[in-house]
């Protein structure tokens, strides 16, 4: 008996030689250990540290939230350890309002991030500004564009570009690349919102032509309302206006790009802002195919929906990274893009930084220098602002692409500087037909 029970053994023994035999010579055996056993053992030995995901997931601004943490929730994926340490993230709900922005940004700050993403919302970006200036952490708003943010805090960056930066590569575009003296600029009175942009426009455009007055050939100010349009509409057609500014949003576009239509103005190229990369600004163009846009927007397809010349390597790896976790119908917003480049802009930093300290990963992000990210090459200035170039998009079979790069980078410009540039405008005449124009140097 016993001798049968040693038999037994013995021929256990050699079958589990064999196996391992096999397994050792075996490709697929060597990619499951490198895979599974050797990663999660080293995994299972990495310190972790934390970033903070401070995003409106409900609200208002939820669907701009939602599309930044899957980009920050993208880039995690790829690049989930940074010099040994496993990054982990840990997200909260602004729920779109600035009293729930408060008490869960400081409930984030107490559990120690390391640094923290975030928000796609003005006022709740804002709302955070203090405590984590106090708090020392590092944090980085992928989307929001109000100078104040970063403008008295030592510990808040952007990855996007601000207002005024968007209206210089509006210019350069408009004044450069089309090369255009015949430009029009339509805005709605008393809209504080596209004051920023417009500075930025008028300065570049000086800077191109000389003065504002050697470009730019008819300027309106309306309200939204179909007379006024049709006036605007004629006095654009009337100074052979060939590229266009206009500033309001996706129902008085409809009305607007109607009316031009029926002008026979569907020879211009109108420029807008960056909300004209939203879906439904998108849907509503499909009613105006003959109508050209371009705006202000952060898309990493092209036309052909590859990158550009003018787009980096990481834009290759997003687009299929992206596709292979949502899907190819699920197409990249600009706010995923920014999330995914907020995500490696910090933990760059903390590499560089060679420290998890809140201080030593400011000072690296101050420092980073011609980083290559999805949505461009990024630097930053000594406010906490990137200095880069415009990526400006148009839409073609329904999608946002990449139109141009400006050939110059940009800096942000403070909230005060933006104010003066204003207050200093020359005074627009006003024509007898009551909409404001001006054909002299000024704003």
């Amino acid at each position: 008996m016993n001798g049968r029970k040693m038999k037994l053994r013995l021929l256990c023994v050699f079958a589990v030689c064999c196996m391992a035999a096999g397994f050792a010579g075996c490709t697929t055996f060597d990619s499951f250990r490198n895979t599974f056993i050797d990663k999660n053992k080293e995994t299972a030995a990495d310190p972790v540290i934390m970033i903070g995901v401070y995003e409106p997931l409900t609200g208002k601004n939820s669907d701009k939230g939602k599309q930044e943490v899957k980009g920050i929730e993208l880039a995690n994926s790829i690049y989930k350890n940074v010099d040994g340490y496993r990054v982990e993230l840990t997200k909260v709900d602004t729920q779109s309002k600035v009293s729930t922005a408060k008490t869960v940004i400081q409930g984030l700050i107490e559990m120690k991030p390391v640094a923290i993403i975030g928000s796609a919302g003005e006022a709740t970006s804002l709302a955070a500004a203090e405590y984590i200036n106090d708090a020392g952490i590092p944090a980085i708003t992928p989307s929001a564009t109000n100078p104040l943010i970063t403008q008295r805090n030592g510990f808040y960056f952007r990855a996007c570009m601000t207002e005024s930066q968007m209206g210089n590569g509006l210019a350069e575009y408009a004044c450069g690349k089309i090369g255009s003296r015949k430009v029009g600029v339509v805005s709605l009175k008393n809209d504080s919102s596209t004051a920023a942009i417009l500075d930025g426009f008028d300065e570049r455009v000086k800077k191109i032509a000389g003065k504002r007055k050697n470009a730019v050939a008819y300027t309106a100010e309306i309200n939204a309302t179909e007379e006024e349009m049709d006036k605007a509409l004629n006095g654009i057609k009337k100074k052979g206006v060939n590229v266009c500014f206009v500033g309001m949003g996706t129902e008085a576009m409809d009305g607007f790009f109607t009316m031009a239509e029926d002008k026979g103005l569907t020879g211009i190229t109108y420029l807008g802002t960056r909300s004209w990369g939203n879906s439904d600004f998108i849907a509503m163009m499909e009613k105006h195919p003959q109508i050209r846009v371009v705006f202000p927007y952060e898309s990493v397809l092209s036309g052909s929906n590859s990158t550009s010349d003018a787009q980096t390597k990481e834009a290759q790896r997003f687009q299929i990274e992206y596709s292979n976790r949502y899907g190819n119908e699920d197409i990249p917003t600009d706010n995923a893009a920014l999330g995914y480049d907020s995500y490696l802009i910090l933990i760059n930093a903390i590499h560089n930084a060679k420290s998890v300290e809140g201080k030593d990963i400011r000072d690296a992000m101050n420092g980073l220098k011609e980083l290559k990210c999805a949505t461009g090459i990024f630097s930053f200035d000594d406010r906490g602002n990137v200095v880069r170039s415009v990526n400006l998009s148009t839409i073609k079979d329904g999608k946002p692409v990449s139109e141009y790069v400006t050939k110059t980078e940009t800096e942000a410009k403070t909230l005060n500087e933006i104010e003066n540039s204003v207050e200093n405008e020359d005074n627009a005449e006003t024509s007898a037909d009551g909409i404001m124009q001006s054909d002299t140097e000024g704003r």
